[in-house]
């Protein structure tokens, strides 16, 4: 008998509200930064999260929200999700942001005193040019925010208690910011009290970058909270991608539409 993996062919992502749910399936995944320990720092990320977790597991993860949207990992990896990488308090690499930065910055700061010292010695302005290395320090953040941005510590605190975020395969989409917007927020930064304070702009903060659900075919499930809402998200399925389309998919098993009722007392 050859080798033979599960493979889970899907990522879900979870809402609180039912407007929530609707407006994803109108308009698309929007991202908004969320908070995150990397380490021993906190940052605020953009993204968008999903689970890479079985069906039967569904119910298991509803504490982030009674409705949920499962997509196709065809369209994840299409779209540039990724997988996180979870760290532990002896990664060698969980601080490598950082770590490769304050390398950088010592650098800049060895080449910028001897000139400093001197323009004060001689009463004159330090006009050296130090773009070069400032250049540097950017090139260096295009390579360490991204891991960063999908850096995860492998067990947090949930409402006192612990939660192994492992088990929970997440993946993210991370947007791609204007040059002028921060792709990580430290909590040393004056933007993270503005977040944690809900003194940025509403959420989700960035509804001109969602990712969109082009085609019903890359839907794969939708989770509801109750039977009595199942014929408006359809009537949106309907509008959206056509009648014709919604009732082949449905039919064809191609797309599941269930509460997390229906998980935890038939699977």
């Amino acid at each position: 008998m050859g080798f033979e993996q599960k493979k889970i062919n899907h990522i879900f992502h979870y809402t609180k509200k039912i407007s929530l749910l609707k407006s994803v399936l109108k308009n698309g995944f929007a991202p908004s930064y969320c908070i995150e320990k990397v380490g021993d720092n906190n940052y605020y990320i953009p993204m968008v999260s999903f689970c890479n977790i079985s069906i039967k597991d569904v119910e298991l993860y509803a504490r982030y929200g009674d409705y949920g949207i499962g997509m196709s990992l065809d369209w994840a990896i299409k779209n540039a999700i990724s997988p996180v990488v979870y760290t532990h308090e002896n990664t060698k690499f969980r601080n490598i942001h950082n770590n490769i930065n304050n390398i950088q910055i010592w650098n800049l700061i060895e080449q910028m005193l001897p000139n400093i010292i001197e323009a004060k010695l001689n009463g004159n302005n330090d006009n050296t040019d130090y773009s070069q290395y400032e250049k540097i320090i950017q090139e260096v953040n295009r390579i360490t925010v991204p891991a960063i941005q999908h850096f995860k510590n492998w067990k947090v605190q949930y409402k006192e208690k612990e939660i192994i975020t492992y088990l929970e395969r997440e993946w993210r989409y991370i947007p791609n910011l204007p040059e002028d917007v921060s792709n990580i927020i430290h909590e040393n930064e004056n933007e993270f009290q503005l977040l944690k304070n809900n003194e940025f702009r509403k959420k989700p903060h960035f509804p001109e970058l969602a990712l969109q659900i082009n085609e019903i075919s890359d839907l794969r499930y939708i989770m509801i909270k109750n039977e009595s809402q199942r014929t408006s998200i359809i009537n949106i399925l309907y509008k959206k991608y056509g009648k014709e389309k919604v009732i082949d998919s449905i039919l064809n098993g191609r797309l599941l539409i269930f509460s997390a009722k229906n998980i935890k007392n038939d699977f």
